[in-house]
C-alpha cells in the first residue's frame, strides 16, 4: 500500500471552546471523576493554547511554569543524547499531559513538538496548588499518574538490556496502538499518527537500521503492514506474543 492511510489533521489552529474544554476534562484520568460543576470551576484555572505542525511546545532543560493537557493533535516528545542525537521517547495523544507536573517552577526533562495542528489546556504551577487544595482526589490521581510514569520508565530501561530489538519494536507498536489505534473493518488496527522509523527506533532504544530490520521482519511475517510514516497492525495477538515472549 503506497498511499499513507493516516488521517491528515486540519491546517487551521483549533479554538478550544467551552464544550471542547469540558469534554477534555471529563475524559482525562486526573479529572474525569469530578462532577460537571467541578469541571466548570476547574475550567477557570486553565487557558487554551494552540500550535501548528512542527512548532515547539516545550524545550528540554528550560524552566517550565506549568503543564499542558493535550486536547487535539499529536506531540512528539524527544531528548538529546550524550553523542548529540535527538531521539523520540514518546508520542503524546489527546488526554496526555506534556511538561512537568509540579506546584513550582520545574525544569522540563523532554522537548515537545506539535506533529500536526495541536491544542491543549495549560495549567500554571501556582494554579495547580490551588486545584490540589480544592480537589484532593486530583492529587491522589496525580500521584498514581506519576507512579505509572516511573514504572513505565523503569520497564523500558529493563527492556533495553533484556529484550531483543524485535520484542522492543513490537512493544512500541502495541503502546502506540493502545493510545492511537483505529480498529478497521478488516480487523486490523491503523495507528493514527504519522510515525517515522526514527520515532520507533527512539522509543525502542535502538538504531534506525535495527528498527527498520525488525519492522521488515514483522512485515514478512504478515503481522504488520507499513509504509512511509504509517503502520497498520494486521495481527495484534501475534504482535503481543512477540512483545511478551520470554525466549526472544
Amino acid at each position: 500500500m503506497a498511499r499513507n492511510p493516516v488521517r491528515s489533521s486540519c491546517a487551521q489552529p483549533h479554538e478550544c471552546g467551552l464544550d471542547v474544554r469540558l469534554n477534555a476534562l471529563a475524559r482525562n484520568p486526573l479529572t474525569k471523576h469530578l462532577t460537571h460543576d467541578d469541571h466548570l470551576l476547574l475550567d477557570t484555572y486553565v487557558s487554551a493554547w494552540a500550535w501548528g505542525a512542527d512548532e515547539p511546545i516545550v524545550f528540554a532543560g528550560e524552566e517550565s511554569e506549568g503543564s499542558y493537557l493535550i486536547v487535539h493533535g499529536r506531540v512528539r516528545m524527544s531528548r538529546d543524547t550524550a553523542d548529540g542525537r535527538n531521539i523520540t521517547i514518546d508520542i503524546a495523544a489527546p488526554g496526555d499531559i506534556v511538561g512537568p507536573i509540579s506546584s513550582h517552577v520545574a525544569t522540563a526533562e523532554s522537548s515537545a513538538w506539535a506533529m500536526e495542528t495541536t491544542c491543549a489546556l495549560y495549567l500554571e504551577h501556582t494554579a495547580l496548588a490551588e486545584v490540589l487544595e480544592r480537589w484532593p482526589s486530583v492529587g491522589v490521581a496525580l500521584l498514581q499518574l506519576q507512579q505509572a510514569r516511573l514504572t513505565e520508565a523503569n520497564d523500558r530501561e529493563v527492556a533495553h538490556v533484556s529484550r531483543t530489538v524485535e520484542q522492543r519494536v513490537a512493544a512500541v507498536l502495541l503502546r502506540l496502538d493502545e493510545k492511537m489505534g483505529q480498529h478497521m473493518s478488516d480487523g486490523s488496527h491503523l495507528i493514527q499518527v504519522k510515525v517515522r522509523r526514527e520515532d520507533i527506533a527512539g522509543m525502542a532504544g535502538t538504531t534506525v537500521e535495527s528498527a527498520s530490520r525488525a519492522m521488515s521482519g514483522l512485515k514478512k511475517k504478515e503481522i504488520i503492514d507499513s509504509g512511509r510514516e504509517w503502520v497498520r497492525i494486521l495481527n495484534v495477538d501475534l504482535l503481543e506474543d512477540i512483545a511478551h515472549s520470554l525466549d526472544g
